[in-house]
């Protein structure tokens, strides 16, 4: 399946502590990675310093090499090099691209028309529904959504695509056998389901360290033409997505959120430093110029024959679940409408009360 020109390559990236950027200047120095394996001695100390040469006698033996093949046979997981035609060709001009993605799912990770869509773990519903849509009506015309399967905004991303029955791709910080969080092994048997891909540059079996993220969000970033902020606070690994975009040269979106809400201070800061607000994939595909046809689409997502006041509901409810007496503060009911209301819904089998007093669509 791979040359041994390839097979080389792989081993090489794999070794821990190898940054892109030492791995390049190795390969420009001393040549191929199988003259470093053939030929690696004391006389490379020197130069890449004791703990990466340790690091490279300890990846020199056979059974780590052969261990590292196994690993992503039993992943399912394949190793796309950046000499490969199916490397992504954006992720290529960027600084530190890596030398190596493994992949699970679909292997060719190119796509014409790439949006980052990411944002805060803690969202709010009004996040949730606004990312979900988003993507859901961009994939249904073509466009192939990317974010790194966490929490919040990135897993709403990644559901908006599957509604659309399209594929999506998620970078991960860890190998591509290893889910982090684990709650979304089923999102990830979804997104392989639909034709998407799990993408890393680290070997399978590689656990969730907290420094593998802020490098997993310049491959988001680096993936994509764009990357659209859908809620963050200030500090979070989002802005680290959006600020690697800032330095990769590609567009940055913001969709507005709501003003009184603290996660909304960076999408509206970004939108002030003259980022695109967009409420809608059809902004984006007309803002961007891109060959798309945007889509008609109904805001709520809602089936038909609903009222109008159980229409509003839905598309509240279309972010995830959410709690009644906000619910009432946002639709502007009272107690005794907003029970009559879940009541009807619930008879009809749209939606269920959780513990807690929330709701969920059924």
């Amino acid at each position: 399946m791979y040359s041994e020109q390839q097979k080389y390559w792989i081993w090489l990236s794999s070794v821990n502590g190898l940054s892109p950027g030492r791995f390049d200047e190795l390969l420009e120095r001393f040549g191929p990675p199988q003259r470093i394996w053939e030929e690696l001695g004391a006389w490379l100390a020197p130069f890449v310093g004791h703990a990466l040469y340790e690091a490279l006698q300890k990846a020199r033996d056979a059974r780590y090499f052969d261990q590292l093949f196994e690993a992503m046979q039993k992943a399912s997981a394949v190793a796309v090099t950046r000499e490969d035609a199916a490397y992504p060709k954006l992720l290529q001009t960027i600084a530190g691209a890596p030398p190596t993605l493994y992949a699970r799912g679909a292997a060719v990770l190119d796509s014409a028309y790439p949006l980052a869509v990411v944002g805060a773990r803690n969202c709010t519903a009004y996040g949730t529904r606004i990312a979900r849509r988003i993507a859901r009506d961009f994939s249904s015309v073509g466009g192939t959504v990317l974010s790194g399967l966490a929490r919040g905004i990135d897993s709403a991303a990644h559901r908006g695509s599957i509604d659309a029955k399209a594929r999506t791709i998620a970078v991960l910080g860890s190998g591509v056998d290893v889910i982090y969080p684990p709650e979304h092994q089923i999102l990830v048997d979804e997104i392989l389901a639909h034709g998407g891909s799990i993408v890393s540059e680290l070997p399978p079996g590689t656990k969730p360290f907290p420094h593998h993220f802020p490098q997993r969000n310049r491959i988001i970033s680096g993936m994509s033409a764009a990357v659209l902020l859908v809620e963050a606070a200030v500090h979070s690994g989002a802005m680290s997505t959006v600020a690697h975009a800032l330095d990769q040269g590609r567009e940055v979106l913001a969709a507005p959120g709501q003003a009184d809400s603290p996660l909304s201070s960076s999408t509206h800061a970004l939108i002030r430093d003259g980022a695109r607000l967009v409420t809608s994939a059809k902004e984006i595909i007309d803002d961007l110029g891109w060959d798309l046809i945007p889509c008609a689409s109904d805001v709520s997502g809602a089936p038909p024959k609903m009222s109008q006041i159980e229409r509003r509901l839905y598309a509240l409810l279309s972010g995830g679940p959410a709690g009644i007496d906000a619910l009432m503060e946002m639709m502007r009911v009272s107690a005794p409408e907003m029970n009559s209301l879940l009541t009807i819904m619930e008879l009809q089998g749209i939606i269920r009360k959780l513990p807690g007093g929330k709701v969920i669509l059924a």
